[in-house]
C-alpha cells in the first residue's frame, strides 16, 4: 500500500511542476511580448486608443508566432485596447502580485474569454500604459489534467488567494502539496476516484508474486494497451462496416434555405444503438486509422450526396479534418484521384480542427493551395477558442470562419457583450470570407446572429445530424 501512495503521489507531483513549468514558458513569453508593445507605443507617441492605434497592434500581432493577443488600457481611458479592436474594461477582476519591477498579475473576471473561465493576466505598468497577456486558465490546467489518468481534484493558491477549487476532497486518500519554486503558485491535487481501485490492485499484484512483474509491466505500458485497445475495436467496426455518416443542414436564414451540410461520423453498436461520438473520437483521431477513415468519408459524402449537389440543392458538404492528417501528405493524391474519376470535388468543403497542433505550416499551405486548385474549399472550425486561432487567420487562407458554439450559447445572456464576436464578424469582412454559426439551439439566438448579420447557421434549433434518407425529406420539406 506504502509503493503505491508513494507512486501515485510521484504522479501528481510531476503534473503540479509540469502545470507551473508550462506557466512559466507563458510569463516569460509574456514579459518580452508586453515589454515590446510598450517600447513600441512610446516609440509611436500613442496615448489613446485610436484606430491608428489599434492598426499598430494589428501589425505587431501578425508578426508574432502563435502567441495570445495583448490587452492594452491607456491611462487615461476606461476601455481595453487591442489588435481586435475596442470595449469596455470588464468589471471585477483583482490583483494577486505585483513586483517592483512593474509586472503583476491579475485575475480576469471577464464572461467574453476563455469560455467564461477564470484567466491569469500578466500585467506590465509605465507611465502611460498597463498591458495585460493571459498566462494561466483554467482551460490549459484542465487541458494536462486530461492526460493524467489519477488525476482528480485540484486546488490553486496565489500568494495565498484561493483561485481555482475543482472537484477538491479535503479527506482524499493521495493528495499532494507543491509550492513552485520561482513562482507564487501553490497547488494542491488529489488522485482520482478510479486510482483508488488501483491501490487495491496494487495489493492484490503483490500477494500474486508470479504475475506481479507482468502487472507492472501492463501499467507501465497502459497508453500503448488503450491505443491498441482502440486500434483492434475500430478495426472490427471499419470490417463490419458500423460506421455510416450522418449530415447536419447548415442554414442560409438570409435566404430561407438549407445551404450546406457537414458529415459526421456516427458508430453503431450491433443492437443498432449509436454510441456517443466524444467517447471515441480523440482515440480515433490518433488512430494509424485515421487517414483511411478519412478517405471513405470522402467518398462516401460524395457517394451519398452527390444528387443533392450536382442539382444544387446544397451547396456544399463539408467534411472535419486535423492537421495531423494533413501533414501525412496522403490526401491531396487521393483528391486527384477522385477528381479524375468525376467526384464532384468543387463541391467539397474540408473544417480543419484545432484539436491537434499545427507542425508543419508549409504543408498546411501546400494542402490549402492544392484544394483551391481542385475547386475545394476551406474552413476555420471552432473560431475564438484557444491560443492557436489568431495565428492560423494569420498564416493561412480561409474561405469560411466557423464560430465556436461557446460564443453562441451566453450570446443571450443578460450579462453578455459580444465585442470579441463582433472583432471575428470585422475579421472576416476584412479578409472577405464568410462566417457560420454553429451551436445554435434558440431563436433567441439565432435573431441575434442575423442581428450581428451572421445568417449561415448549424445548430438543433434547425435540425439534428441526419442520415442521407432522412436529409433529402428534410431539404424536401424545409
Amino acid at each position: 500500500m506504502a509503493l503505491s501512495h508513494y507512486q501515485l503521489a510521484s504522479q501528481l507531483t510531476d503534473v503540479a511542476i509540469k502545470l507551473d513549468s508550462e506557466y512559466q514558458q507563458r510569463l516569460k513569453i509574456a514579459k518580452a511580448q508586453m515589454t515590446a508593445i510598450q517600447v513600441m507605443l512610446q516609440e509611436e507617441q500613442k496615448s489613446y486608443c485610436s484606430e491608428e492605434t489599434i492598426s499598430l497592434l494589428k501589425n505587431k500581432l501578425f508578426k508574432q508566432s502563435n502567441l495570445p493577443v495583448p490587452w492594452v488600457r491607456f491611462n487615461d481611458e476606461n476601455i481595453i485596447c487591442s489588435a481586435i479592436g475596442r470595449w469596455p474594461v470588464p468589471e471585477g477582476g483583482r490583483l494577486l502580485s505585483k513586483d517592483i519591477d512593474g509586472h503583476g498579475l491579475f485575475e480576469g473576471m471577464d464572461a467574453r474569454t476563455f469560455n467564461k473561465q477564470k484567466t491569469i493576466y500578466a500585467s506590465a505598468t509605465n507611465s502611460s500604459t498597463k498591458v495585460f497577456v493571459p498566462v494561466q486558465s483554467i482551460q490549459e490546467i484542465t487541458q494536462i489534467l486530461s492526460n493524467c489518468n489519477v488525476c482528480g481534484g485540484i486546488y490553486v493558491h496565489i500568494n495565498g488567494i484561493d483561485w481555482i477549487n475543482n472537484d477538491y476532497e479535503n479527506d482524499a486518500f493521495v493528495r499532494i502539496n507543491y509550492q513552485a519554486e520561482n513562482s507564487n503558485f501553490k497547488y494542491t491535487l488529489t488522485a482520482h476516484e478510479s486510482a483508488r481501485n488501483q491501490l487495491w490492485l496494487t495489493i492484490f499484484l503483490i500477494l500474486l508474486l508470479p504475475t506481479a512483474a507482468l502487472a507492472w509491466l501492463s501499467f507501465v505500458c497502459r497508453e500503448a494497451i488503450i491505443k491498441a485497445y482502440w486500434h483492434q475495436k475500430f478495426t472490427r467496426a471499419l470490417k463490419n462496416e458500423a460506421f455510416h455518416l450522418a449530415y447536419q443542414p447548415i442554414i442560409d436564414t438570409d435566404k430561407a434555405r438549407v445551404y450546406s451540410v457537414e458529415a459526421l461520423i456516427r458508430w453503431r453498436n450491433k443492437n443498432g444503438s449509436y454510441r456517443e461520438t466524444n467517447s471515441f473520437i480523440r482515440y480515433l483521431e490518433q488512430d494509424l486509422l485515421m487517414p483511411k477513415i478519412t478517405k471513405w468519408m470522402i467518398k462516401t459524402a460524395l457517394n451519398e450526396m452527390k444528387s443533392l449537389l450536382m442539382s444544387e440543392q446544397i451547396q456544399k458538404c463539408s467534411i472535419n479534418i486535423s492537421a495531423k492528417q494533413i501533414e501525412d501528405g496522403e490526401l491531396l493524391s487521393y483528391l486527384q484521384h477522385l477528381a479524375n474519376n468525376g467526384y464532384p470535388l468543387n463541391r467539397l468543403c474540408f473544417e480543419l480542427t484545432e484539436r491537434q497542433p499545427i507542425l508543419s505550416w508549409q504543408a498546411m499551405r501546400d494542402f490549402i493551395a492544392g484544394c483551391k486548385q481542385l475547386g475545394c474549399l476551406v474552413k476555420l472550425d471552432d473560431v475564438g477558442t484557444g491560443y492557436g486561432g489568431g495565428l492560423v487567420l494569420q498564416q493561412l487562407e480561409f474561405d469560411y470562419l466557423k464560430i465556436d458554439k461557446a460564443f453562441i450559447k451566453i450570446l443571450t445572456e443578460a450579462s453578455s457583450q459580444p465585442f470579441l464576436l463582433r472583432s471575428y464578424i470585422a475579421i472576416a469582412e476584412e479578409m472577405d470570407i464568410k462566417l457560420i454559426a454553429e451551436g445554435v439551439e434558440t431563436t433567441a439566438q439565432a435573431e441575434h446572429l442575423k442581428q450581428l448579420g451572421i445568417h449561415l447557421h448549424q445548430g438543433w434549433l434547425y435540425s439534428k445530424a441526419l442520415p442521407a434518407d432522412e436529409l433529402r425529406r428534410y431539404i424536401l420539406n424545409f
